[in-house]
């Protein structure tokens, strides 16, 4: 029996296959894939632009008004793939989208935009106020945020492999093993809430940590055009983690 897991990372739907068939739903009442791009990266450009000083109403204003740009189809038609990193693209569209709305002074007003999608802004700003802006750049914190979003994909969809499996069970007991803090965890007590033997709790922990490694490079080159780039943004992604200082 074919596993799907055991496909190579590069063949799987991509962000930009994503964004150029959401282009061919622009006009639709509902556009079920644009509100998936809207879903997955929203948060990162809340706050690029609560950190490029926007409140946190014009922050929401700023992503709904571009995601709703999208639907009437005068951003999302330009999308070249050629252009390489779907992160780039869409902080640089974002950016661009800012820019006109301020150059148009057409700034919309709290209550007046039409609510595309539902945000959960409280949690985001919860972040922004747990972060001063000290810890870096407008762009810094998209390219952080970003990066959380691909790592929190990454588990998800892990997640979800092994709830198939009828393995979720296991699975929400070895994910502690996937964070920094792993080190601390002991297989003996893992064992005994998986009511296997330690030997083959560390076999499964390293089943996993292989599956998961796979998986975040999946995530990683579906935003990109071409594979090679791979380790490069992962690279990238790393350091918008662990900033130096």
């Amino acid at each position: 029996m074919s596993d799907s897991r055991q496909q190579p990372f590069g063949f799987q739907t991509t962000q930009w296959s994503l964004v150029i068939e959401a282009g061919l739903q622009v006009g639709q009442s509902e556009n079920p894939l644009l509100g998936q791009l809207c879903e997955r990266y929203w948060r990162p450009l809340y706050l690029f632009a609560r950190r490029s000083g926007q409140s946190s109403e014009a922050a929401e204003d700023a992503v709904q008004g571009f995601f709703a740009q999208m639907l009437s189809g005068q951003s999302i038609k330009v999308a070249d793939r050629t252009r390489g990193r779907f992160r780039s693209f869409l902080l640089t569209s974002f950016t661009n989208y800012i820019r006109n709305q301020h150059n148009k002074t057409v700034a919309l007003k709290r209550g007046g935009a039409t609510r595309l999608f539902s945000l959960d802004v409280r949690n985001a700003e919860g972040e922004f106020v747990n972060h001063p802006c000290s810890m870096g750049t407008p762009e810094e914190e998209f390219d952080r945020q970003w990066a959380i979003s691909v790592l929190d994909s990454t588990l998800n969809t892990m997640r979800d492999r092994y709830a198939a499996r009828g393995k979720l069970e296991l699975f929400n007991a070895l994910a502690t093993y996937l964070g920094a803090e792993s080190e601390l965890a002991k297989y003996e007590e893992t064992a005994q809430l998986v009511n296997r033997s330690p030997s083959a709790v560390k076999v499964a922990v390293h089943r996993l940590r292989r599956e998961y490694r796979e998986q975040l490079r999946e995530t990683v080159a579906a935003t990109l055009q071409h594979v090679t780039e791979v380790d490069d943004e992962l690279n990238i992604l790393l350091t918008a983690l662990n900033p130096r200082r």
